[in-house]
């Protein structure tokens, strides 16, 4: 697995993309607008800058598909590609504001806690079974200490659309699939968080939901739940919920 540093916010917001699968097989290693890391200046077991190796990225995606996905696929099972975005790019992407760049630093405030979080910056990771290309996973981890902070299965689909009122019947029996999933989520209890009842994302045969900490209008959790199997397939949490939002906005046709 080659590193890769981000060098552009559109391919950033390509590879946060929820069903982003034509980027894996569209996009060239050797484009202008990623730059590779050194391998051999750097080796695989030790830490730099304070993140964690390619190794033990490896293992601790291979390790989140399995238990989230009921799966046993080993190292050797799986194809990998990396990719790093740093705070700074971090950064430019949260001051993007639909199409046009924010002109205040506003952001900075808004976002100063989860920012805090990953001030090593993040890592994305594309998890790929061997045996079944269509069999692909999106895991992103903190960079300093390998927390997911964001996980799903790639669909191959092209449009979402956001979904406006008139749903509460659905948002009451979504919020019943939830409760469960969060209830087993580290720092997360379901008293402490409210359902964000304005809009909901539909990806193929997917509902994003998302929910505020209780008394704010923060989100702090994003949930992706299968309506056909009406389980939860994934999540977003601290700074990835506010990326995803941003590159939702980005990727998808959103439909008022």
């Amino acid at each position: 697995m080659a590193i890769l540093r981000i060098g552009g916010i559109m391919m950033a917001a390509c590879l946060l993309l929820t069903g982003c699968s034509s980027f894996y097989t569209s996009i060239a290693k050797d484009t202008v607008m990623v730059k590779k890391i050194n391998q051999e200046a750097q080796p695989a077991e030790v830490e730099y800058n304070g993140v964690l190796s390619e190794d033990t990225l490896r293992s601790l995606s291979v390790s989140a598909v399995n238990s989230h996905y009921g799966h046993n696929l080993s190292l050797e099972d799986v194809q990998f590609e990396g990719f790093a975005m740093d705070q700074a790019q971090i950064k430019q992407l949260l001051a993007r504001d639909g199409r046009q760049y924010k002109t205040d630093q506003s952001f900075l405030v808004e976002y100063k806690t989860q920012l805090a979080k990953v001030s090593k910056g993040i890592y994305i990771l594309s998890v790929m079974n061997k045996y079944n290309a269509t069999d692909l996973y999106n895991v992103v981890m903190n960079a300093a200490d390998g927390d997911v902070i964001g996980i799903s299965k790639v669909d191959f689909v092209k449009t979402a659309v956001k979904d406006k009122g008139s749903r509460a019947l659905r948002l009451d029996e979504l919020a019943i699939i939830a409760e469960p999933f969060i209830a087993n989520m580290d720092g997360y209890e379901p008293d402490g968080l409210e359902l964000d009842d304005t809009s909901l994302y539909m990806i193929g045969e997917k509902t994003e939901l998302r929910y505020k900490a209780k008394g704010t209008d923060d989100i702090v959790l994003s949930l992706l739940i299968d309506l056909e199997t009406r389980k939860v397939t994934g999540f977003y949490k601290d700074i990835m919920t506010a990326l995803q939002d941003i590159v939702n906005k980005y990727a998808y046709r959103i439909v008022d």
